[in-house]
């Protein structure tokens, strides 16, 4: 994928389809794995993925793409040097230490970090973006937050906006109902990716790609 002169590289997929991967109650696939998993080449296939790109490749951007689209159309772009020629895994860790049910709680609500978004493509329609219109209390909707919680429920990357009017934070990749939001043994309810990790909020009918350049 080409853009202005710029490779995307295609570094991970979340999936409903199959293993809770992403929120893998000891959080290693955000932050110890290193051999990849998946169909690393194939935007389309609907299942988890993870190359080594997601720890060895480096960035300003990252976006995110639908596996059902053929075009592979941007759902959602960041801007602003978000990435900061860092990889995605060491901008994710960057933020902490959340394995083995450690809640990401470090603040009374709201999220360790935030980058601006610009939308497109089936955006609206798509599961994991029902506040990309909403503004909230501690995010608005032209961001996405790293890390974010209000109460129990959380996102590692939360898409559109947090608190207030906008309610629960558990929209975006890697979300999970758990207490004080953390990767967590036990019934409550996760998800790779979605609306809410409640059945009517998440899909298996298709997966989300993320993309670094």
């Amino acid at each position: 994928m080409e853009s202005v002169g710029q490779v995307w590289t295609l570094i991970a997929r979340f999936s409903n389809i199959d293993t809770k991967n992403w929120m893998d109650d000891t959080g290693s696939w955000w932050y110890d794995r290193n051999v990849p998993f998946g169909s690393t080449t194939d935007p389309s296939s609907n299942a988890d993925m993870i190359s080594p790109a997601f720890w060895l490749v480096s960035g300003r951007e990252f976006k995110i793409t639908r596996s059902d689209d053929p075009q592979h159309t941007t759902l959602l772009q960041t801007s602003g040097d978000c990435l900061g020629g860092q990889t995605f895994r060491a901008k994710i860790t960057g933020y902490g230490d959340f394995r083995n049910g450690e809640p990401w709680e470090l603040i009374l609500s709201g999220c360790l970090g935030n980058c601006t978004v610009q939308y497109g493509g089936q955006y609206e329609i798509t599961k994991g973006f029902a506040r990309a219109k909403c503004n909230g209390s501690f995010l608005n909707a032209d961001k996405v937050g790293f890390w974010c919680h209000l109460n129990w429920d959380g996102s590692v990357v939360m898409i559109g906006g947090g608190g207030g009017d906008c309610g629960r934070t558990y929209h975006g990749l890697g979300i999970t109902g758990a207490e004080m939001a953390s990767f967590v043994k036990g019934s409550r309810p996760e998800a790779d990716f979605g609306d809410s990790p409640y059945s009517s909020g998440i899909t298996k009918a298709y997966s989300l790609n993320l993309w670094i350049r």
